[in-house]
């Protein structure tokens, strides 16, 4: 076995990892929480090359690993990944900055201690696990897990005070033995394959929200996922 072999056949599911790899995309990352899934076989396009590789899945607890934020594919020669240590301390800073928050998904768990920012010193009391999501206006909700009760109302660039959570709302039950994956070569279809597109909306909805630096967020048809944004020179940049 490899150096890399032996580093991922010695992870369990739900230890806090740091690994290196290439994104959906091919370009380098390095994604740092808690493996979520097993490790999963794949082949993967990386430097115009099909190539076998192995995809791990690494988020904060109880993100979905639907969400192609988590995965981060490792090669033999361009991937690593070792145990990591957990953060204890609070964490001041932006919504956006919660490890998965961008895929808007209900299965965060934070612990939540109140509004942040440069006035704001330490968190409050009590500090309350809670959960966050989507609502339909494109903002965000903080929620008591226990009582359902919405704590804030925010945006992704809203300063909070919060510490990464396990969190299960429920047991989904023993993984599936993963099997090998084969990712479609990302060639251009005949142009009468498929209908022609007819723009950004055809496949997502341009919300009013607006992220510094990226341009105004783009939803799934289902407003739930944040599917990428739209610059103001109208480029398309994917989540």
């Amino acid at each position: 076995m490899t150096q890399l072999e032996d580093a991922i056949a010695a992870l369990t599911v739900g230890d806090y990892v740091s690994a290196t790899g290439v994104d959906t995309r091919g370009a380098k990352v390095i994604r740092t929480g808690t493996l979520l899934a097993p490790p999963k076989p794949v082949t993967s396009q990386y430097n115009g090359q099909r190539r076998k590789g192995v995809r791990l899945f690494v988020g904060l607890a109880g993100t979905s690993v639907d969400q192609r934020s988590t995965w981060v594919t490792l090669f033999d020669d361009l991937g690593s990944v070792e145990e990591a240590e957990e953060p204890t301390e609070w964490q001041n800073s932006a919504l956006r900055l919660i490890p998965g928050i961008r895929a808007a998904t209900d299965n965060i768990r934070i612990h939540f201690g109140g509004k942040g920012g440069k006035r704001s010193s330490e968190p409050s009391e009590p500090v309350v696990l809670a959960g966050v999501r989507l609502t339909d206006d494109y903002r965000h909700e903080i929620y008591d897990v226990d009582t359902q009760e919405v704590l804030l109302d925010a945006t992704l660039q809203t300063q909070i005070w919060w510490l990464p959570a396990k969190a299960a709302a429920h047991d989904p039950g023993p993984a599936p033995e993963p099997e090998p994956t084969v990712e479609p070569a990302s060639e251009p279809s005949p142009a009468r394959s498929q209908p022609r597109r007819r723009g950004l909306l055809f496949e997502g909805w341009l919300s009013h929200e607006e992220e510094p630096g990226l341009g105004r967020v783009v939803l799934d048809l289902a407003r739930r996922h944040i599917i990428g944004w739209l610059t103001l020179d109208h480029r398309f940049i994917p989540a």
